[in-house]
């Protein structure tokens, strides 16, 4: 055989024709017997096929024979419905090749592949010309298309003039695949190849007609048919480009269909079997003869790939059919290529977004701590001066009195003195005592433990206590603290926890005339509003700017700091205020203007001995019932998936979000969660409800997600056991509503 350097390199094949391709290797070794030797991956050493796995070479067919050698290379598995190969029949290549996969052979199996080598001859042989005529007619003809003439493939004409003839078209092809492996864009793809390909097989009109393009029609979203590429041999030739399939068929009712084996083929319109519609439209588009090929992207025609002849009709050869054909399969190629990787691009974007949504909670949840850091140094500095204050004072006083006692003969300390130095440690210890009431009771009712001991007190008695400790540390800094009691005498008495309640007003009286100057006044009012108190302190203090009133009934927070400020305290009077008002189901107001003075209002409701329920035994009850707050979602959106995770994890469930809905089962009768989500799309059908409600715990509650819902679909969903449904889009306060009524 003549040494033919023949290779076929990077072809993209279709399933179809590398089955074919690998048959044809493997029965013309068979029928040869010992004259070929037929070698495969399968043939190499049982211990060094893991090694070579991952490499170029693992998946070939090598036929050596002495005077033909044969090799097809498997190179990568493009998809489920393409592959890229390489053939060569080039001695110099294949031996090449041989020494390459040679250590992964036994030693046994080199030394029989080196005697057939051995013996290769450069001398003619006749079976190989036969042999790449039938390589080069399957890929000639990849759908088995019937032949219509003479072929362009002879057996009489020489191997060299029927590689010749194929050359251009290889270019153009390699050049697609190239184009293809680099992920250009699809619509330069598709272009040049169709200018490509009407220059070399001089077409007077070359264009794709694709199939259900969206598009704006009438202000509506619709799906139609139409020219989206286009390539013309001369302007002479009218353009279709935009061309739908309403305006070829706007009077008939054309219901089309294009199935993967489509293939119109017309030499002369004017004497074909075609129907006289279609024959209409052909001389509308001034069409002589035509070819229409379909573009199957994942078993769906995408589009057709037609050639139109105007000036002239013309019989098309099979080497042209078949070649567009081979280009209608790389096209293919490059747009399942070129969406799997906008899905990609997209898939990448929603994954940055969801980086970044990370990253902005890292940020803020960093900024939360360093403002909580900051806010537990202020505490600390703050408790430290409040209590190093009074303790000093304490000390030194005592330490006085302590010093002078022991000689009562030289003692300079007259009585008035001695008793003035107890009066300030006195009071001094008082102070120590509030703030550390202040702070057992603030951790006390934020920790849940707290009891309010709900009891029938006088409220002229109350306010009377709060008017004279105001008195007394009023007198010290020339504040007049005044009271205006309207509460008539029937309606004295009320029911609330009378200890917070003188609490309540003593703080805020406290803090009334601490930021009230000398020459200010302090009121306390107090009044009924039908079922409830009212109880008013207002002050002709310094007044809170409204930037900083959100931040009063903050814990350890104070508006001047520890270091600079004039007006001592621990930043936890207000917030306890507020806490104990919410304790009694009341609430708190306030109004202020800089150097005008402060008004806090609380509004408590009077609970009748009927009604007293203690805060700490409810909170007992629900403590002791053990509640599954377990919530499964089976959902393959990921954005309705999302959604449901994020808002019931904030109300405080515990989420489970399945995604694989086939395998739900099996994992819900593990999890046994009180609630079940089931998202109801076109792959999950009622039958899985059905087993979901036999297979699980009869207390399981089983709620469907659908776009809409009939009172008939309610009345069959029902039957299959669910209990009840949510419809597109989500609304969160109703899906709350719902979640919580099941948990009770």
């Amino acid at each position: 055989m003549a040494n033919y350097n023949l290779s076929l390199n990077k072809k993209i094949i279709s399933g179809q024709m590398l089955n074919k391709l690998c048959h044809l290797w493997e029965e013309t070794a068979k029928k040869q017997g010992d004259e070929f030797m037929f070698i495969t991956q399968h043939n190499f050493s049982k211990a060094k096929k893991i090694a070579i796995k991952n490499t170029s070479f693992h998946n070939f067919r090598l036929i050596i024979n002495p005077e033909f050698q044969a090799l097809l290379l498997i190179e990568k598995e493009i998809n489920d419905f393409y592959s890229q190969v390489n053939i060569s029949f080039s001695t110099q290549e294949i031996l090449f090749f041989y020494h390459q996969i040679k250590p992964f052979f036994s030693l046994q199996c080199n030394k029989k592949i080196q005697s057939y080598i051995n013996k290769i001859s450069p001398e003619n042989n006749s079976y190989g010309e036969k042999f790449i005529v039938q390589v080069l007619e399957i890929f000639s003809n990849p759908l088995d298309l019937k032949e219509r003439g003479k072929s362009a493939i002879d057996n009489d004409s020489p191997i060299e003039n029927i590689l010749q003839n194929r050359i251009k078209q290889e270019e153009i092809l390699h050049t697609l695949t190239q184009k293809i492996q680099d992920n250009l864009d699809l619509k330069p793809i598709i272009q040049s190849t169709l200018d490509q390909v009407q220059n070399l097989l001089q077409i007077d009109r070359l264009l794709v007609y694709q199939i259900k393009v969206p598009c704006q029609k009438n202000g509506e979203q619709k799906l139609v048919d139409t020219v989206t590429y286009e390539t013309k041999a001369s302007e002479k030739i009218s353009s279709l480009l935009n061309l739908r399939e309403d305006d070829c068929f706007k009077d008939i009712n054309y219901d089309h269909q294009y199935p993967e084996d489509f293939i119109l083929i017309v030499d002369d319109v004017d004497n074909c079997n075609l129907d006289s519609y279609l024959i209409e439209v052909m001389e509308k588009l001034k069409v002589k003869a035509k070819i229409a090929l379909p573009i199957v992207v994942k078993h769906r025609t995408w589009a057709l790939l037609i050639a139109h002849q105007c000036e002239n009709v013309r019989q098309w050869h099979d080497n042209e059919i078949k070649f567009l054909k081979h280009i209608s399969e790389y096209l293919a190629v490059a747009v399942y290529q070129y969406d799997y990787y906008q899905q990609l691009e997209q898939q990448k974007k929603a994954l940055e977004k969801q980086v970044e949504n990370k990253a902005k909670q890292l940020q803020d949840a960093l900024i939360l701590a360093e403002v909580a850091q900051q806010s537990k140094s202020e505490f600390l500095g703050s408790i430290s001066h409040e209590l190093r204050t009074p303790l000093t004072c304490i000390i030194g006083l005592s330490g006085t009195l302590l010093h002078w006692s022991k000689d009562g003969t030289n003692n300079i300390l007259t009585p008035e003195k001695q008793t003035r130095y107890l009066k300030i440690i006195q009071d001094n210890g008082r102070k120590l005592l509030q703030l550390i009431n202040n702070i057992l009771d603030f951790t006390e009712i934020e920790s849940g433990k707290y009891l309010l001991n709900i009891e029938e007190v006088s409220l002229k008695n109350i306010s009377q206590m709060v008017l004279l400790y105001g008195l007394e540390i009023a007198r010290n800094k020339g504040v007049m603290v005044q009271m205006d009691y309207q509460v008539e005498e029937d309606g004295d008495l009320f029911y609330a926890d009378g200890e917070r309640l003188y609490q309540i007003l003593l703080n805020l009286t406290d803090n009334a005339i601490k930021f009230t100057g000398a020459g200010g006044e302090v009121t306390l009012r107090i009044w009924r509003e039908g079922n409830q108190g009212v109880f008013q302190v207002e002050d002709t203090g310094i007044g809170i700017c409204e930037e900083q009133l959100p931040l009063l009934f903050t814990k350890f927070q104070q508006l001047e700091n520890y270091r600079t400020r004039t007006n001592p305290g621990t930043g936890l009077g207000l917030a306890l205020t507020k806490h104990l008002v919410e304790l009694h189901g009341g609430i708190i107001e306030v109004e202020s203007l800089v150097d005008k003075g402060s008004s806090f209002t609380v509004y408590l409701p009077n609970s009748d001995s009927s009604s007293l329920i203690r805060q700490q035994e409810r909170s007992n009850s629900l403590a002791t019932q053990e509640t599954n707050k377990t919530v499964v979602v089976i959902c393959e959106d990921d954005e309705i998936g999302t959604f449901l995770c994020e808002l019931l994890t904030a109300a405080d469930y515990q989420v489970i979000w399945l995604l694989d809905v086939t395998d739900a089962v099996s994992k819900i009768e593990v999890i046994n969660p009180r609630v079940i989500i089931l998202e109801q799309n076109q792959s999950v059908s009622m039958s899985l409800a059905m087993e979901i409600k036999a297979l699980t715990n009869p207390d399981v509650y089983l709620m469907i997600i659908r776009d809409e819902i009939s009172g008939q679909d309610w009345a069959q969903l029902s039957s299959f056991g669910v209990d009840e449904y949510l419809l597109k889009p989500l609304q969160p306060r109703i899906l709350l509503k719902k979640i919580n009524k099941v948990m009770g």
